[in-house]
């Protein structure tokens, strides 16, 4: 994959998408990541095909948290739990596309060509601020021309996944219990806000901790780098 470049994104900034965020639906949450990731507006972010999105996302965890990821899920047959184990750079080698995927995709069928969109996050919050009963229909009438006939919604999905495999990012599992195979659906926006999360609450219980200790402001404590801020902690108590 072409890589995605994002500029040094601040504790404070992260701390403010992370609250921005905070009581929003999963969509709302990646658009506030995007934004801060490169430094730009949701509105302008919501405009970009969800692929580029998704590639900003990677290239975000792995400056923040870096590219291995560990997970558990569970296996459809038996229920066990089962460990998932790898290097994002890994996940992200079929995508030859890099970060200038085309807006547009060319969709056959019946004999016909169709240009059509690649979705967005602004049409994604349409259709789900719609509450339709068939959003995957209504995303794609989004993205077919105006008054033109469009394909089928299954052979635009298709199409979508085919130009750009981050649309429907799957990791291949095996239960080591009962043998079962299954692919897994890898979600960039879900699995990194987890991790922002988890790090949010450490940052602020350590805020905390200073402020009780030694009278800090939250900007006091935030202006100094994890590693001595951890020295500072370790001195609490002593």
């Amino acid at each position: 994959m072409t890589a995605v470049a994002v500029g040094a994104v601040s504790t404070p900034e992260l701390l403010d998408a992370w609250e921005a965020g905070w009581d929003r639906d999963p969509l709302r949450r990646g658009l506030a990541l995007h934004a801060v990731a490169l430094r730009t507006t949701a509105a302008t972010a919501a405009a970009v095909p969800v692929g580029h999105r998704d590639r900003v996302l990677f290239a975000l965890r792995a400056a923040l948290f870096g590219t291995s990821v560990d997970a558990v899920s569970r296996c459809p047959g038996c229920g066990t739990e089962v460990e998932v184990a790898f290097d994002q750079e890994e996940l992200l080698a079929l995508d030859e596309a890099g970060p200038e995927t085309g807006e547009t995709v060319t969709v056959r069928e019946d004999g016909q060509d169709f240009r059509v969109r690649m979705p967005t996050s602004a049409d994604l919050a349409a259709v789900l601020d719609s509450g339709t009963p068939a959003p995957q229909e209504a995303l794609v009438r989004r993205c077919v021309p105006a008054g033109e006939p469009g394909p089928t919604a299954d052979a635009v999905a298709e199409a979508w996944a085919a130009a750009d495999p981050l649309i429907d990012l799957r990791i291949g599992l095996a239960c080591p219990d009962c043998g079962l195979a299954w692919e897994e659906p890898f979600d960039i926006v879900g699995f990194l806000w987890a991790e922002l999360d988890a790090w949010g609450r450490r940052t602020l219980l350590e805020v905390h901790e200073l402020a009780r200790a030694y009278g800090w402001s939250e900007a006091d404590a935030l202006a100094l780098s994890p590693w001595r801020r951890q020295c500072y902690l370790g001195l609490v108590g002593t």
